[in-house]
């Protein structure tokens, strides 16, 4: 059957645009059409070559490209969505793997006595960085894996509890500001990855967990958090909107928490943003949580001006504002920065040239709304005995074992 230039050519430029498959869908022909289409097109092409001047000849090569340009996006696009899908499946497979055969159980929540006088502190936990393997060799001694951070976390928490005690405290709220477990988007973080990530973020909900249990022996406990930057899950642009900002293994902890207490006496505060949130003590102390990436020198008083004026403006008044993400510990009169858990890494100490300690913070609410801050040092753990630790969840890389062991490597021909 004869055809015409023009149907050749309307078919072909649609094909070049949206693929083989779509035009097929799209004229109702088989393949072979499209392809005799193409040959025709292309013998259209080469004829018309000979008589079309110069200037027209440059205008349809940069429409030709222009073309190939939109499906070379096109084609990047689909692979990316194709990625992406593979990877929620493998996770959401794995998820369901895990959470079947693992031991999640909280234990006994105690009901405390009411209390009139109540008195409020807030327990700090920022870049925990739990999946993160540090080698003391390339980090000025500094050793860290899952073992030393229950171990680190224990020691916080038992360390906290003597000053709220002495410090007559009955309800502690704790709030986490973010990045609990690390990135792998980089090849060094992957290298230095101790588990995958869906594992790291059950252990690290099971850690968390047993930080709770263990305070709410004594005290009264709420939850508070949001989320970090280094734990956004895969090539996700790290931002403020509640729906990019939730596609964050942070978000995925604390909501796994929320479902784990949920019917105790545990309260769970409800974000209105995933990156900047407020928590409302029963005593009027209002604290602002945020994880501190996207505020650049929030311990400047001008920052700490302009930051807080858009809350007065909605008539809601800040008296702590609570931040972490460069770890390096700091109290002040209005803003405190928490460190981190795991402490000085070969990036922090080799290439910055800092010097970083474990460390993790706590406030004892007055009653006049002020704070007194406390930055306990967690950096030794030596012959401490930490939290459990869920063995079918530390599945280590061959690098888990460089503290004790050497690895050998042969050519083998």
């Amino acid at each position: 059957m004869a055809v015409s230039k023009e149907r050749a050519t309307e078919v072909i430029e649609y094909a070049n645009i949206h693929g083989d498959e779509k035009a097929c869908s799209y004229f109702l022909l088989p393949q072979e059409t499209i392809s005799r289409y193409r040959r025709i097109y292309n013998s259209i092409s080469k004829e018309d070559i000979q008589d079309i001047p110069e200037e027209e000849l440059v205008r349809l090569s940069a429409s030709k490209q222009k073309f190939q340009d939109i499906n070379s996006v096109l084609r990047k696009e689909n692979r990316e969505t194709y990625r992406l899908y593979n990877t929620l499946e493998e996770i959401y497979k794995e998820y369901m793997k895990i959470l079947k055969s693992s031991p999640f159980k909280v234990s006994f929540i105690p009901k405390h006595e009411e209390i009139v006088d109540k008195k409020y502190a807030v327990l700090h936990l920022s870049d925990l960085h739990l999946n993160e393997l540090i080698d003391a060799r390339e980090a000025n001694g500094n050793y860290y894996d899952f073992q030393v951070a229950s171990k680190r976390l224990k020691k916080f928490v038992d360390t906290a509890i003597k000053y709220m005690k002495a410090n007559g405290s009955t309800e502690v709220c704790v709030v986490c500001t973010g990045d609990i477990i690390n990135s792998n988007r980089r090849l060094s973080e992957k290298l230095a990855q101790a588990t995958s990530q869906v594992r790291a973020s059950l252990l690290a909900t099971y850690l968390i967990q047993q930080v709770i249990v263990h305070l709410s022996q004594l005290f009264n406990v709420s939850f508070a958090g949001v989320v970090g930057n280094e734990s956004r899950i895969g090539d996700v642009d790290f931002d403020s909107s509640d729906i990019l900002a939730s596609e964050n293994w942070d978000y995925m902890i604390y909501q796994q928490l929320r479902m784990l207490f949920e019917g105790t006496d545990v309260e769970f505060f409800e974000n209105i943003n995933q990156t900047q949130t407020v928590i409302t003590l029963d005593n009027g102390f209002n604290g602002l949580l945020v994880h501190g990436n996207y505020l650049k020198n929030i311990m400047s008083d001008k920052q700490i001006g302009t930051l807080l004026q858009s809350y007065t403006y909605r008539g809601i008044p800040i008296h702590g504002v609570f931040c972490g993400h460069i770890h390096s510990a700091s109290i002040g009169d209005t803003v405190s920065r928490c460190s981190s858990l795991c402490g000085g890494n070969a990036y922090s100490t080799n290439d910055l040239m800092f010097i970083s300690r474990a460390s993790q913070n706590l406030y004892l609410v007055n009653d006049d709304l002020s704070y007194d801050g406390i930055k306990i040092d967690v950096q030794n753990v030596e012959g401490y005995e930490g939290y459990d630790v869920i063995p079918e969840l530390e599945r280590y890389n061959i690098k888990s074992g460089f503290a004790t062991s050497e690895v050998v490597i042969r050519n083998l021909i």
